[in-house]
């Protein structure tokens, strides 16, 4: 079985504030791999702020699109990676409102302000056109994913694209914590406000790329393979190593 594990996520641009941002935060730069300094957060010991960033920071600063799978039999990443591009070629970019800080779940997640039903169709497309890439879960997987509490709806999503917040379930987050206790959540977001203004600033933002990223095998983190870059605008993109 193929050990490395595939997504389709968006990103930030590495030049941007919220690129900056997220990788601070985190501790841990997704486009590069390396690691990052995290703030300082008054009355939390750092080792705390790396407890409960450990797992948004293992899949890096992102938001879920097409959710991480391994390649199909049939399929090489070389044939994946021509299939984006195909595909992005297709796409012009589109504005989505202000992300804000949210509490999702019990996490801390980015959240845009309003619903964008462009955002939400791309999501669809990318969960649905890529899908014949991907390979089946595993029987181990598949059971790890329904020991969870997920609705009837759910089960059949996860059945039928191998993940369960996807189309009808899907929303558009940059995971930024693990799901914390009320007292502790409320206090950490107050100290993100001031950590994140730069990167929220504005009304709106334009979504106009989107990244490939690699799990070479389950203990590793996750990692930008390459950023494409909607028609309409300059590309810049890295060459896809083979495996």
């Amino acid at each position: 079985m193929k050990q490395a594990r595939y997504a389709i996520y968006y990103v930030p641009r590495p030049d941007t504030p919220l690129a900056q941002f997220g990788a601070n935060w985190l501790g841990r730069d997704v486009a590069t791999g390396e690691l990052v300094a995290q703030p300082i957060i008054p009355d939390m010991g750092s080792a705390r702020l790396l407890d409960i960033t450990d797992a948004p920071r293992k899949y890096g600063f992102h938001a879920t699109l097409k959710p991480p799978f391994r390649l199909a039999e049939e399929c090489d990443l070389n044939m994946f990676d021509e299939a984006i591009e195909a595909f992005v070629a297709a796409q012009e970019p589109f504005e989505v409102s202000a992300l804000e800080l949210t509490e999702l779940d019990g996490f801390i997640a980015l959240c845009p302000k309003k619903t964008s039903n462009a955002l939400h169709q791309f999501a669809e497309d990318c969960v649905r056109d890529f899908d014949p890439f991907r390979a089946p879960p595993s029987e181990q997987e598949l059971e790890k994913r329904l020991a969870a509490e997920l609705t009837d709806k759910q089960v059949k999503l996860l059945k039928k694209w191998g993940y369960p917040y996807v189309m009808s379930e899907f929303r558009f987050h940059m995971t930024l914590t693990e799901r914390l206790k009320g007292k502790e959540r409320k206090r950490l977001l107050a100290e993100l406000e001031p950590l994140a203004k730069d990167a929220l600033s504005g009304k709106k933002w334009a979504f106009d790329t989107i990244a490939l990223v690699v799990q070479e095998t389950p203990d590793m983190p996750f990692e930008v393979k390459k950023f494409y870059t909607f028609a309409r605008h300059h590309t810049r993109r890295w060459p896809v190593k083979k495996h």
